[in-house]
């Protein structure tokens, strides 16, 4: 009975140390735990595994733009013998007429004379005493570099502006380029004067003479109605720009026949490439002057005159059309013009005529 005890408390003994060195199941914490660090593993592995990023091809570099012109480089515009309007809104000015020495006239070299413009206030500022005429450019005939306003000029009312000048001493024709000066230095419109001195030249009239008759009166309008002082013609940030000449006929005899006309626009310079841009520069006879906004609109009767490339308007030539123009204006004090390119406007693109747009007229009399 004893043996038989000690041998069952013997085999339950050994079933208790063999249940304690067997595995135990893992606790819900323990599960748990293990399932994270296996998808912490395996999200670790696929970093490591996944490819470097590819390196993406710089873009090609956007080229430049072109320069556009720079408009404030523009040289001071100049008109006929006096300047039509320029500057901005509140500096402008307008030509209003020759006062002394018509373009043209001869005066013997050595000589002092007084060359005086009248010029209308077109702006919305006051011209003080501390604005001046200045000397611009061509020859300055010994006048003097700047010279004040004598007295305030309000807006809308016109001044004469008068200087001293000598005759060269050397023949021929002879043009000195003047504008306004404001008090920031700043220079606005343009108005010359043209004189022959010595043996040669003429002084726009006579018979047969072939005789230069310079522009009197220039301008522009763009076609939202803005004015300018040169006759500047073409495109300004898709603008259309219409330039306007005048000449003085009213020194010709109305019995008198025209032999011969020359039509001479070679005093300019451009601003971009025009005649590619636009086609063909082509003038308009009619009667613009006083400008005013409509006239960037009005027909004109021709054309009389085209250019459609820079050697043609760098060229003086013979021009009947113009001739048979004079001739039927004959009587009256002007021979007026627009100038217009034939194709549509678009882009920054100018003729800018610099002055000097004469007509050479040869014509008899009875």
């Amino acid at each position: 009975m004893k043996k038989g005890t000690f041998l069952a408390l013997g085999v339950v003994l050994l079933l208790a140390l063999g249940a304690c060195n067997m595995p135990g199941g893992n606790s819900a914490a323990q599960v748990q735990t293990a399932a994270a660090e296996t998808v912490s593993a395996n999200l670790t592995q696929s970093a490591l595994l996944t490819p470097s990023a590819t390196n993406t091809p710089e873009p090609s570099p956007t080229p430049e733009p072109s320069n556009t012109p720079d408009v404030t480089n523009t040289p001071p515009p100049t008109t006929s013998s006096g300047g039509g309007t320029g500057g901005n809104s509140c500096d402008n000015i307008q030509f209003v007429s020759d006062v002394t020495i018509p373009d043209g006239q001869q005066v013997a070299a050595g000589t002092e004379f007084t060359k005086t413009w009248r010029l209308r206030n077109a702006g919305t500022c006051t011209w003080t005493t501390g604005y001046a005429v200045v000397f611009v450019s061509g020859n300055s005939m010994s006048g003097p570099a700047s010279q004040p306003l004598s007295a305030n000029v309000v807006p809308g009312s016109t001044v004469d502006i008068s200087v001293k000048l000598i005759a060269p001493t050397s023949s021929g024709e002879h043009t000195g380029y003047w504008a306004l000066r404001n008090t920031s230095n700043q220079n606005f419109g343009s108005f010359y004067v043209v004189i022959n001195s010595g043996s040669g030249g003429s002084s726009g009239g006579g018979s047969g003479s072939g005789s230069n008759f310079n522009a009197v009166s220039v301008g522009q309008i763009d076609a939202n109605g803005a004015f300018g002082s040169a006759a500047h013609v073409g495109a300004n940030n898709d603008v259309g720009v219409r330039g306007f000449v005048a000449f003085d006929i009213s020194k010709i005899p109305s019995n008198a026949t025209i032999t011969e006309v020359k039509v001479d626009f070679s005093s300019y310079d451009t601003m971009g490439n025009p005649f590619d841009s636009l086609g063909c520069l082509q003038g308009y006879a009619g009667s613009f002057f006083p400008l005013d906004a409509g006239d960037y609109n009005a027909s004109g009767a021709g054309p009389d005159m085209q250019w459609c490339n820079k050697t043609e308007l760098s060229t003086v030539f013979i021009n009947d059309a113009v001739k048979s123009r004079l001739q039927a204006a004959l009587g009256s004090s002007t021979l007026e013009y627009q100038l217009r390119f034939t194709g549509t406007p678009a882009g920054s693109t100018l003729v800018r005529f610099l002055g000097g747009i004469k007509l050479t007229i040869s014509y008899t009399t009875p």
